[in-house]
């Protein structure tokens, strides 16, 4: 018992409880949004052997540098296949490394407790927690940029060759995951105390342009290996598409055009429920700026330059405003530590909210929101086709074709045969016709044999066309997607799949 009172016991609990939110429930919730495009990509990948091209459901698709994949196909190939748990452990673990890094970082830079409470409240935040769950390169970027930041601020006034090294591959690592905001925003956070006392001039040395150079060559590994082992046919450039998801889209916006004052309400609501406490933090800052201490200071200044930043981008979405989460997360932990130190006696109340938010969070994102995609959707709809399948084949003999399906149903259907083959929306399949007409489309369009007996048609309805390829159903066993739980109880599905499984073979 003694243990949990120090330090060393206070972290542990921090951390295993953290994990207890990040894990709990994790397989059993339905592909959601974002993280489908991830797991089609990566099945893609593991299907063909081509780690160097990523496509979504058939057509290039290269809008974030490579190495994400790879940490999905390399949890793949460790854990026997493409799932859930192997989809999204590595946004898991680097969500569990950013609540340990805030931590550090406000033990470093605050009064001793700070980085305690920090790392409680980035834990408890739901939004936080949400996305970490989630497969996709968000909180991966997160992760890196409180790297670089804890790095720097280990020793901001060394100028050795391998501490610059060190923070130029973190800002290379970070970049290869989302995109440059990898480089830019550790820069932005860390450029405030760069400037003050003019810093920067004692790092102006030949040695960090030769650890820029490094990270530099480091970045570019994924790009060209993809140039020199990717299909001379693939068609799309991935730094030509790095350069257009990160300036253009800042510039010249072509989608996710939120207004101005997007994250002037996204940023409270992404670090609730402990939103007042940065807010009172950054008030009592600026309020009282020239007896703050230099390092609150500093990060009122990071965490405005951050908001400017993103707001600056015509490109503006809600989960963008992620990587602010914990710098705001530790401006409230300084609040909340100046607090404590004038009524120690209120700590015990603070502890129990902690412990109630842990446990409300456990239950809502653990058990009661895995529970309500449970019995229905695309998992019982892949259960149901490959019941079906078996009565005739073993299903890794199956061949799958795939129309315009949604992005989460491959990596459900997998089954160890041949790979998928796509028809997107864009091609002119026969709408009308028989099964033989649609199967020598079929070859005809994709120069490939198919044995009708063995291949089973995929295909998506909506309210729009709510039978589509109907006309197989004369000789196949349909199998259509089933409400799940949440659906029975709130609302019925408006659209889902559809399965044409060959009958009496």
């Amino acid at each position: 018992m003694r243990f949990w009172k120090t330090e060393r016991g206070a972290l542990a609990l921090l951390l295993g409880v953290s994990a207890l939110l990040l894990l709990l429930g994790l397989g059993s919730r339905e592909l959601w949004g974002p993280e489908t495009r991830w797991a089609n990509i990566a099945l893609q990948m593991l299907q063909s052997g081509d780690y160097f091209d990523p496509y979504l459901k058939g057509t290039p698709y290269y809008d974030k540098p490579l190495p994400s994949y790879w940490l999905i196909t390399g949890f793949a190939n460790l854990m026997g296949g493409l799932g859930p748990w192997s989809l999204r452990l590595s946004s898991v673990i680097a969500a569990w490394l950013s609540i340990w890094l805030v931590y550090l970082i406000g033990e470093q830079l605050f009064r001793k407790g700070t980085g305690l409470i920090a790392g409680w409240m980035l834990a408890t935040t739901f939004y936080f927690l949400f996305w970490a769950r989630v497969a996709t390169a968000d909180v991966l970027t997160v992760c890196g940029v409180l790297a670089a930041v804890w790095w720097y601020w280990r020793g901001p006034d060394d100028t050795r060759l391998g501490r610059y090294s060190v923070f130029f591959l973190l800002l290379a690592a970070t970049s290869l995951f989302k995109g440059l905001i990898g480089f830019v925003l550790p820069g932005l956070a860390l450029l405030p105390h760069l400037l003050s006392h003019q810093r920067y001039k004692r790092h102006l040395n030949l040695r960090l342009v030769l650890a820029l150079v490094i990270a530099g060559a480091f970045y570019a590994i994924p790009f060209v290996l993809s140039h020199l082992y990717g299909a001379p046919t693939y068609g799309e450039s991935g730094l030509e598409l790095v350069f257009r998801e990160n300036v253009v889209r800042f510039f010249d916006p072509f989608d996710h055009m939120g207004p101005i004052y997007t994250y002037l309400i996204y940023l409270p609501v992404y670090t609730l429920p402990w939103a007042p406490c940065w807010m009172l933090g950054a008030w009592l800052a600026v309020r009282h700026w020239h007896r703050a201490p230099p390092n609150v200071r500093w990060l009122v200044w990071s965490l405005g330059l951050l908001f400017v930043f993103f707001t600056a981008s015509g490109s503006r979405r809600s989960y963008y405003v992620l990587p602010l989460v914990p710098f705001a997360q530790l401006l409230a932990a300084w609040w909340l530590s100046e607090h404590l130190r004038k009524q120690p006696a209120s700590w015990p109340r603070w502890q129990k909210s902690f412990g109630i938010t842990a446990g409300l969070l456990a239950v809502v994102l653990g058990v009661i929101y895995p529970w309500t995609t449970r019995n229905g959707g695309v998992t019982r709809f892949a259960e149901d086709v490959q019941a079906q399948a078996l009565k005739s084949a073993p299903w890794n003999h199956w061949q799958l074709i795939l129309v315009e399906v949604d992005n989460k149903l491959p990596m459900y259907l997998q089954n160890g045969g041949k790979p998928f083959y796509y028809v997107s929306e864009t091609q002119d399949y026969p709408r009308q016709g028989d099964s033989a007409a649609f199967m020598a489309w079929l070859e005809k369009t994709s120069g490939q044999g198919f044995d009708p007996k063995h291949t089973i048609i995929v295909a998506q309805y909506s309210k729009e066309d709510p039978e589509p390829l109907a006309f197989l159903g004369v000789d196949h066993q349909v199998v259509t997607t089933q409400p799940d739980n949440g659906e029975r109880l709130f609302q019925k599905r408006s659209g889902g799949s559809v399965a044409f499984i060959p009958a009496g073979r």
